[in-house]
């Protein structure tokens, strides 16, 4: 079915997808699937620009192909090859260089449908100003409230109007309540509020809990950190005024570990520094043979200017 006209010119179908002239339907050009669902991609556009990205997503990609921009482009030389051969403007097919394509001067085919029966008529439309003007002073007037009783005493005085009325002998109609008398319907309320306030409540609370625990677990970190650390003492192996080692207090007796630790030093000094074999040595304990721990200061470890290397050395298991 023919569903466009291009330049007034020429007609596409989109079952068949074929061009087919306007003044003759013997005069077509077939288009084949693939250029014919991009033409309807441009067509469906109305005139707007639609890009190369947009092209080959709805024209083969939701089919199930996959297609380059040079598809593309052969697709467009086929519409525009259609367009000239039957005698409209090929360029209507207007070319956006890295953007896309825009196809111009296209009009809608709807047939079989008659405008005159779906235009409203002129005296349908037209509405009488004193009519008009009722209606805007009526809605004008402030909505009341009405009250069930009041609904049932107008019903019960419009029913015996009609029982004693003689154009209506049999009394049968319903009464009738005038649409202008508005009733003003009052909405409940609404609970978000006090949802909302209830949430607050609960997220305050749980923030002021969190916040005194921490008050009660961390007091200590709070101030310098070296108030609350153990004092650390080295007492030396050798009272001699020129002794350069110190050990613990708890293995100042225990000769074996203080030769132990001095060998293991020895044997393997650190690196990082060249006056190692100068330095005062403070052997730490251990609570593991294997583990050896030195300070290694260039003056007592008490000074400011002690310049201390802390230097552990591990002897892993062999396997």
């Amino acid at each position: 079915m023919v569903k466009f006209l291009i330049g007034d010119v020429v007609g596409f179908d989109t079952d068949t997808f074929m061009l087919v002239a306007r003044d003759d339907a013997s005069l077509s050009v077939p288009l084949g699937a693939t250029a014919g669902r991009c033409l309807q991609v441009l067509l469906n556009a109305d005139g707007e620009i639609v890009t190369k990205r947009s092209l080959l997503a709805q024209g083969w990609e939701q089919y199930g192909a996959v297609v380059t921009e040079n598809n593309l482009s052969q697709s467009i030389m086929r519409i525009r090859k259609g367009l000239q051969e039957l005698g409209a403007d090929p360029a209507s097919l207007i070319t956006l260089p890295r953007i896309g394509y825009r196809l111009i001067g296209v009009t809608r085919v709807t047939p079989f449908v008659d405008a005159i029966t779906g235009a409203p008529s002129s005296t349908e439309n037209r509405q009488n100003p004193a009519t008009f003007e009722r209606e805007n002073t009526q809605n004008e007037s402030p909505p009341r409230e009405i009250s069930t009783p009041d609904v049932d005493s107008i019903s019960a005085a419009a029913s015996d109007d009609n029982t004693d009325n003689p154009d209506n002998p049999n009394g049968s109609e319903a009464p009738v309540v005038p649409a202008a008398q508005d009733v003003a319907v009052t909405p409940p309320e609404r609970t978000g509020g006090l949802r909302l306030g209830f949430a607050t409540g609960i997220w305050l609370g749980v923030a002021a809990l969190s916040a005194a625990l921490a008050g009660w677990v961390l007091p200590d970190l709070r101030g310098d950190l070296r108030t609350s650390a153990p004092e650390a003492r080295w007492v030396a192996i050798d009272p001699a005024a020129d002794n350069r080692v110190f050990v613990s207090p708890s293995f100042q007796q225990n000769t074996a570990f203080v030769q132990g630790r001095l060998a293991r030093l020895a044997a393997t000094p650190p690196t990082s520094i060249a006056d190692a074999s100068e330095r005062y040595v403070y052997i730490n304990g251990a609570g593991s043979l294997n583990v050896s721990s030195y300070f290694l200061c260039s003056e007592p470890i008490g000074r400011a200017t002690a310049d201390c290397l802390s230097y552990l050395l591990i002897d892993h298991a062999k396997p």
